[in-house]
């Protein structure tokens, strides 16, 4: 199919320069100018994209983690790979989302973890994880990988760069050639999950393929309201251990306990996905014999993280962006924390704007008690939504902006100080020494237009003008 796409797009080009070179010998060398030109157009993103589909190589990304400086987490990694009867990776990576991967280059394997997987799982969870991607290793399938690698580079650039009818008809074989190759794919990652259940247990492979999802929706968080606070003060906090602050918070328990099922259930499934959705990879495992690989079901329930030991807080620093001297979360938050609520806070003036509502705290409430909220955030991007996810949407994001102009009008006239909360915005220090979390207090408005009064009045309390 490769093959099949690469001869498509040159015998296009060959066939216009054939029926060019035909016009010239007739005399029309306008025509066959046209065509020529028309040739060359075509030709030379495919040439380029063939070039550069030769030459590219996958490349190692990410924080290295040897066995020096990380001899526990090699231990489980050998131990595993014996039980899944294939070679250990040469090369571990910590790298900056919530995934782990696999490849091989020249004989060298190369394993990629992700941080917020490492950082959030629990050891059997991981182990489970460790071992779906060594089962990738010895099923042969990351012998693959180089021309697969190659593969998206053509056809995507190929399918982006060509232009009119060509672009159409390779656009057509390449979404042909992905479904092919999700569905090869598939097989793969469900033969990594028997190798899972085979050397982790199958209770580990359930709970780490679910813990994913959520683990990746709360690392993204974290980088938003927090990792965001060293980049905008260009000073390092302890990274590693603020998200083990934010997972151990109990809200956040609650949160990610109660999106994991959500996540799951909707998951987008398509024939192009080279992953079955985790709701029946799940599923299947689940119809696997509790004796599949006679490993112990028991799960060690041990917290993953202190596998990073050793990993220097810079490295991880510079892994997510953020650069600058030692700093204590507490002090980050006061120096930082009031510019980054102006920041969603504008985001929220600008909404209001754009849609005529108005930008400030009472435009907004007005706009809420005319059940207006949609006005605030526009139609949504993305068109496979629900009507009550969309709504739900809205409610999140407009929650989050309104609280942070709340904080700022209120930071900003001295009538509050900000300080750090793991379980969601700022905490509201007020003069008396009461604490206000701005969410929680604007969060009924936005759900209920009856409540906008009641919040409106609790506002003019604490001294938000203008009401």
């Amino acid at each position: 199919m490769l093959a099949g796409f690469f001869v498509l797009a040159v015998g296009i080009i060959a066939s216009l320069g054939v029926l060019a070179s035909v016009l010239f010998g007739r005399g029309d060398a306008e025509g066959g100018s046209w065509l020529l030109a028309l040739a060359l157009i075509l030709g030379a993103p495919t040439l380029y994209a063939l070039v550069r589909a030769i030459w590219a190589r996958p490349r190692p990304t990410g924080v290295p983690l040897t066995r020096a400086t990380h001899p526990e987490l090699w231990r489980h990694v050998d131990e595993l790979a014996a039980i899944a009867g294939t070679r250990s990776p040469d090369d571990i990576r910590l790298v900056n989302e919530a995934n782990a991967g696999v490849w091989e280059r020249r004989g060298t394997r190369y394993l990629e973890l992700g941080l917020p997987w490492v950082a959030g799982m629990t050891i059997g969870e991981l182990r489970s994880v460790l071992a779906h991607e060594l089962g990738h290793y010895g099923g042969g399938h990351t012998r693959l990988s180089a021309v697969t690698f190659r593969a998206k580079v053509a056809l995507g650039m190929m399918s982006e760069q060509g232009t009119g009818y060509l672009s159409g008809v390779l656009y057509a074989w390449a979404r042909l050639y992905a479904l092919v190759a999700a569905s090869a794919s598939r097989v793969h990652e469900r033969f990594a999950d028997e190798v899972s259940v085979a050397a982790a247990g199958r209770e580990a492979s359930m709970r780490s393929l679910l813990r994913g999802g959520p683990l990746g929706a709360a690392w993204a968080d974290y980088q938003r309201w927090y990792v965001a606070l060293g980049v905008l003060a260009g000073r390092t906090p302890p990274l590693l251990e603020g998200f083990r602050a934010y997972l151990d918070h109990p809200r956040r328990v609650h949160q990610l306990r109660e999106i994991e099922p959500l996540l799951a259930a909707q998951e987008p499934k398509s024939v192009f996905n080279s992953h079955p959705p985790v709701r029946e990879r799940v599923a299947t495992i689940a119809r696997l014999s509790p004796f599949t690989g006679g490993v112990a079901e028991a799960i060690d329930e041990r917290q993953s993280w202190p596998l990073l030991d050793g990993t220097p807080p810079e490295e991880v620093a510079a892994l997510v962006g953020v650069r600058g001297p030692p700093i204590t979360w507490e002090e980050l938050a006061a120096l930082a924390g009031p510019a980054l609520v102006r920041q969603h806070a504008d985001l929220l003036r600008h909404a209001g704007r754009v849609s005529k509502v108005g930008e400030t705290p009472a435009d907004v409430l007005a706009a809420l008690s005319r059940a207006e909220l949609h006005k605030l955030t526009g139609a949504p991007v993305d068109a496979s939504l629900t009507t009550e996810e969309v709504h739900e949407a809205a409610v999140d994001a407009v929650t989050e902006l309104l609280g942070c102009m709340v904080a700022d009008l209120l930071v900003t006239a001295g009538r509050a100080t900000l300080e750090l909360n793991w379980g969601g915005l700022f905490v509201l220090r007020m003069p008396d020494g009461a604490a206000v979390y701005p969410e929680d207090l604007v969060a009924p408005a936005v759900r209920d237009a009856n409540r906008v009064p009641d919040v409106r009045f609790r506002l003019q309390a604490l001294g938000v003008d203008g009401l």
